[in-house]
């Protein structure tokens, strides 16, 4: 049975939050062949959970469930929040574990991740091939059921039954050059990753960056929101040395829950940094009254988003630490969906108190969209505690220093690992995103 307790903020202040420059490291050039995923279940439409009913629990509240960690005695330096990450498409056999178990668990849905398509696209040099053009098409078919680009690394990590293509064994995939050149066929089987050697070289370099943030603003998320205020701008500036020409805009969409001042609130998209930080200026965390927010309807808001078309980045990062309410969960999903068949990458950020069923849900929105699972820590001594997530490996560094990493590794195409002195803390057998556990 969870226990809940409510914390002050006032003495937890991030006016002196530190955003110092690491400086920028090289990628990791090491091949990656992510572990086969072993079938999951069909969807479900079991929506219920077992008693403590989420939508009992009291906003604000930390989890000090005796198997998680409470708040932080500050280990590292304080006042800087900490974070981790994993890149479950690159550990799909551990994922589709995490899912059935968590499907068993918390009697909450799950998507169709079934007969993954996983390629790695190399060049004549055999190094990575990023931002190439692929489709993939049911044998024989004329019309593709995924058009999008080779990702960080020259991944392709597509999830057929998401784009409307559910049970198949094999397909074709197809290969376009930048320029000149032909086109490159290959039928691939579902769930082994294939390496595919081109004869043309691949290179990312995208035209725009849509960098559109949800962030729920309820009365826990105080240090979150203040954090993102503070920082966006050293972050973008930092990570946007990777790509110097690209054209940004800013998106931002908050929300809450039923009964509060609003429930979601629709910002759009900007060009004007300073109007993004003046949006972020005056927001305020407050309301909640319960522990489930109206994270699906903020969702579905972040995925009708004017996003661009073409050759871009298209960035969308949750920052919550609710799940949705059980009831709206299944929307949950199909808001992660949507925005994937539009070429969004979901980055779920876990933030203070985040229990299983957010993490749970949010890492199938991040897996299913190609984007990461995020997670504080309590290593700064900041803020709420932050539960222990269900990962078998990761690096803690300083949350700025990893969403410089992230946004750097999507807009150059090439993952961009921590340097040894960033590295905080590590837990299990961690290589470039992989867990060789």
């Amino acid at each position: 049975m969870f226990r809940f307790a409510r914390l002050s903020l006032a003495a937890l202040s991030l006016a002196a939050l530190i955003a110092c420059d690491t400086g920028t490291h090289g990628p990791s050039e090491t091949a990656v062949v992510a572990e086969a995923a072993p079938a999951m279940a069909a969807e479900t439409g079991k929506t219920s959970l077992p008693a403590p009913r989420m939508d009992m629990m009291v906003e604000p509240s930390i989890i000090i469930d005796p198997g998680r960690r409470g708040l932080s005695t500050g280990r590292a330096r304080a006042r800087v929040l900490t974070a981790g990450d994993i890149d479950d498409t690159l550990n799909l056999g551990a994922f589709s574990r995490f899912v059935s178990k968590g499907r068993a668990e918390t009697r909450l849905p799950s998507a169709n991740f079934t007969r993954p398509m996983l390629a790695r696209l190399t060049g004549p040099d055999g190094q990575p091939a990023p931002g190439l053009r692929v489709t993939l098409s049911r044998p024989g078919a004329a019309q593709p059921f995924y058009d999008g680009y080779s990702g960080v690394d020259g991944m392709v990590t597509v999830f057929p039954a998401l784009h409307g293509a559910g049970g198949l064994s094999r397909a074709d995939l197809k290969v376009f050059p930048d320029a000149q050149g032909q086109v490159v066929t290959q039928r691939i089987a579902s769930g082994n990753r294939r390496n595919v050697a081109l004869p043309f070289a691949g290179g990312w370099s995208p035209d725009f960056l849509d960098l559109a943030f949800v962030v729920d603003t309820t009365g826990s998320m105080a240090d979150e929101l203040a954090w993102l205020t503070k920082e966006l701008s050293s972050i973008v500036s930092r990570a946007r040395r990777r790509a110097p020409g690209v054209d940004i805009r800013y998106g931002l969409i908050v929300y809450r829950d039923d009964g509060d001042a609003y429930v979601v609130r629709n910002f759009g998209f900007t060009k004007s940094q300073s109007q993004m930080r003046s949006w972020l200026r005056t927001q305020q965390a407050a309301g909640g009254g319960d522990y489930p927010e109206a994270a699906a309807e903020a969702l579905m808001a972040g995925a009708n988003l004017p996003w661009r078309r073409g050759k871009g980045e298209r960035l969308m990062f949750h920052i919550a630490d609710a799940p949705p309410h059980d009831r709206d969960a299944r929307a949950y999903l199909t808001a992660a969906r949507a925005a994937t068949q539009k070429g969004v990458q979901i980055f779920g950020l876990g933030a203070s108190g985040v229990a299983r069923e957010s993490e749970y849900l949010m890492r199938q929105a991040s897996a299913q969209s190609g984007g990461r699972y995020l997670f504080l820590t309590d290593d700064s001594g900041v803020g709420y505690g932050h539960a222990e997530p269900t990962i078998s490996c990761y690096q803690v560094t300083k949350l700025n220093s990893l969403m410089v990493r992230v946004l750097g590794s999507e807009l150059s195409g090439r993952r961009i690992e921590a340097a040894p002195g960033d590295v905080i803390r590590s837990v299990g057998s961690y290589q470039n995103g992989v867990c060789r556990d």
